[in-house]
């Protein structure tokens, strides 16, 4: 057993739909969460500034002792997973795999689509773990640059749907019956994304089988918390803390969040 915190990190505030998913998993688990959003987007920067942004927030979470690391975030886990995983003995836990299995698994028709950042689509990974699973699948992919900063911008209804709109409309009529959430920040802006695909389709969000596969990692590492109570959850951001506090306890339900700012 074990009761150092688990440590989550993000370009920005989109990880927090993976800390929702695993806090509801794992309830009596402590967790670290550090968003870099001085920074963000990351979707549209070269591999080696992800790599050394990314860097620094394993290296803050590392100095807090956390037990596992999950990259919360489609970019860190394509451009700079497997290289930082290299520098440290401390598992990484990626959302890119398991999105891909849940796509593999729900798909009926053997055609997904994903959406994502565009250094997440230039890296075909979601292409690659899906065909891994099923060579028969057809796999669209389509960056969407501007959805990410459109949830940290927390817009208004009307303007969320109207961008979202313009950035899937590459992808109508194509006649995928998944589409992959490929940005954690993407589960924020889902009724808009539902509205413009069409009820046909049914969306994919990673954040379900990290959750999963980070509890059964701890349970066969013997790493779970041994606690009975709820455990506790700590925020960190490199932006405006108040804004950040300010919409993640809208997200996440939690009244008394306050994130605390880092150079």
């Amino acid at each position: 057993m074990d009761n150092r915190p688990i440590g989550l990190m993000d370009s920005g505030l989109g990880g927090l739909s993976v800390v929702k998913k695993v806090i509801a998993k794992m309830p009596h688990e402590d967790t670290i969460f550090w968003g870099d959003q001085a920074h963000m987007p990351y979707g549209d920067r070269q591999q080696d500034e992800i790599i050394s942004l990314a860097r620094t927030g394993l290296n803050f979470l590392l100095s807090q002792n956390v037990k596992v690391v999950i990259f919360a975030c489609n970019t860190m886990t394509a451009q700079a997973m497997p290289t930082l995983q290299a520098e440290t003995d401390r598992q990484i836990i990626g959302v890119i795999q398991s999105g891909a299995l849940l796509a593999a698994k729900k798909t009926r028709n053997l055609k997904v689509g994903v959406i994502a950042t565009t250094a997440t689509v230039e890296s075909q990974d979601y292409t690659k773990e899906i065909h891994y699973r099923n060579q028969k699948i057809k796999v669209v992919e389509q960056a969407t640059p501007k959805l990410a900063p459109l949830v940290e911008a927390n817009e208004p209804a009307a303007v969320r749907q109207a961008i979202v709109s313009e950035s899937l409309q590459p992808l109508v009529g194509a006649d995928f019956d998944s589409l992959v959430l490929g940005c954690t920040h993407y589960p924020f802006i889902a009724k808009e994304i539902q509205a413009a695909v069409g009820p046909q389709v049914q969306l994919i969000d990673p954040a379900d089988q990290v959750a999963q596969y980070t509890f059964n990692v701890l349970k066969r590492d013997g790493l779970l918390a041994q606690r009975q109570t709820a455990g506790q959850h700590q925020y960190f951001t490199t932006g405006q803390a108040a804004s950040f506090s300010t919409m993640a306890r809208a997200w996440l339900d939690q009244p008394d969040l306050t994130a605390q700012h880092l150079d």
